[in-house]
This record gives C-alpha cells, sequence and structure tokens, in this order.
C-alpha cells in the first residue's frame, strides 16, 4: 500500500542571496598585468600579475609563518598584501560563466592573500 502526502510542498518566501564573492560591476575582458587572477592551472600561474602577487607575499610570508604569529595579526598582514596590491594598481579578479573576469569583494581577496601566504609551492 503505497503512502502519500497531504502537505503542500515548502515554499519560501525568502530572496535567493547572491553567494558570488564578487563586487558589483561591470565584466573585464582582458585582464591588466597588474591583475591577479583566481584560478588554477597555467594561465593563472604563469600571469604577470599572479607572479608579481607571489612575489610581493614572500617579502610577508617569514613573518606570517612565525610561530609567535597570532591569528589576528596573521589576519592584519594579509590585508596589507591586498593593500600592497591595490597600491600598484592591480585587482583580484575572478571568472564568470559568461568568460568575463569580475573583481573579488574585499574579504575573498583577503583570503585569497592569506592562502598565498601559507603556501609553501612557490618558495
Amino acid at each position: 500500500m503505497a503512502v502519500t502526502s497531504t502537505t503542500k510542498p515548502r515554499t519560501s518566501s525568502r530572496k535567493k542571496v547572491d553567494n558570488s564573492n564578487r563586487k558589483k560591476g561591470a565584466g573585464i575582458k582582458n585582464p591588466r598585468e597588474d591583475d591577479i587572477l583566481r584560478g588554477r592551472g597555467g594561465y593563472t600561474n604563469h600571469h604577470p600579475g599572479n607572479i608579481k602577487f607571489r612575489n610581493a607575499a614572500r617579502a610577508l610570508r617569514e613573518e606570517y609563518r612565525r610561530a609567535e604569529t597570532g591569528r589576528n595579526q596573521k589576519y592584519l598582514i594579509s590585508v596589507q598584501l591586498v593593500r600592497n596590491v591595490k597600491a600598484y594598481g592591480g585587482k583580484f579578479l575572478e571568472k564568470g560563466k559568461d568568460n568575463l573576469w569580475y573583481e573579488m569583494d574585499e574579504n575573498a581577496a583577503r583570503k585569497k592573500a592569506s592562502q598565498v601566504l601559507r603556501e609553501e609551492k612557490w618558495d
């Protein structure tokens, strides 16, 4: 004997939330040489902006990795790295489904900076 439900399916009255890491704005077709591209693989690894970014991270990495450096200090170091990039005109970009590049929000850029500061691959 099959059991059928007489209750209606739930519908949400909440609006969908944009969970992307993007700032609002127009897409960029061709990133500049100072821009940092989010992603994996050769294209992003060899992009001049990503290379410059990793070099800037190397200058801060020793302090970031020091045992006595606390969580708050590490946060501030990653914020400083993002500021350094923006000071020379770089933007943190991620590729959209439309194949255009969009600027990441401040928090996503800081997380990218923290990740690069932790990496050992580029030492």
